[in-house]
């Protein structure tokens, strides 16, 4: 439905002479990024709304957002599986944060941290393999992450001891896994991916020198 509805406005704007028809397939592939990020959030912000989370739910994509582009992660394959994927994350978060008991809000921010940094640490970045990154850029989101990281961890500390409410420490630490388990989701893909490329080209090895 969001593929269709870009092409349409595409369309209008190549009619319109707004945009080169050789450029139909970037201004698409934009359009749908647009578009599909913008619905993603529509329901985020109705459903933070409808659950009185609001604050806790910004805190959680502040943790979550600029980690994620830095260390990299998963990309799901298209965006309706992108959204399924974001939206189960994110109300998975707000079911831990509506019944974990408060005395374990602490305890809990402390281990999601503790995977948290330790993840970003070994595995950031973690490019998807048919967006690779150069060995310069790697060191320089390497370094990035690992910045961030502790940038979060120093705010998470704050929190804890000098607010009340343990509940904004725990939605940072929450947004910050969520990324540290999406950077082992995406190099388990990436080695299945290199295992298959590896045994497709030693089969048409072998097809060759057997033909």
């Amino acid at each position: 439905m969001i593929t269709r509805l870009c092409r349409k406005v595409s369309s209008f704007f190549i009619v319109h002479g707004i945009i080169a028809n050789n450029d139909r397939e970037v201004y698409e592939y934009s359009f749908e990024i647009l578009l599909s990020t913008a619905l993603s959030f529509l329901v985020i912000f109705i459903i933070a709304i409808a659950s009185d989370t609001f604050v806790y739910t910004a805190l959680y994509f502040v943790a979550f957002i600029p980690l994620r582009l830095i260390a990299g992660g998963y990309h799901a394959k298209n965006h309706f599986r992108c959204f399924l994927i974001l939206m189960f994350t994110y109300v998975a978060f707000l079911l831990l944060l509506s019944f974990l008991p408060v005395a374990f809000l602490a305890l809990s921010t402390t281990f999601a941290m503790t995977i948290s940094i330790i993840l970003v640490f070994l595995i950031a970045p973690s490019e998807d393999t048919n967006k690779p990154i150069s060995n310069d850029e790697r060191v320089g989101f390497r370094k990035k992450s690992r910045v961030t990281i502790i940038c979060y961890v120093a705010a998470i500390c704050i929190l804890l001891f000098f607010v009340f409410d343990a509940r904004f420490a725990f939605s940072i630490a929450l947004g910050n896994l969520t990324v540290a388990l999406s950077l082992i989701v995406n190099k388990v893909k990436n080695e299945i991916s290199r295992k298959r490329y590896s045994t497709n080209i030693r089969k048409e090895v072998v097809q060759n020198e057997t033909s």
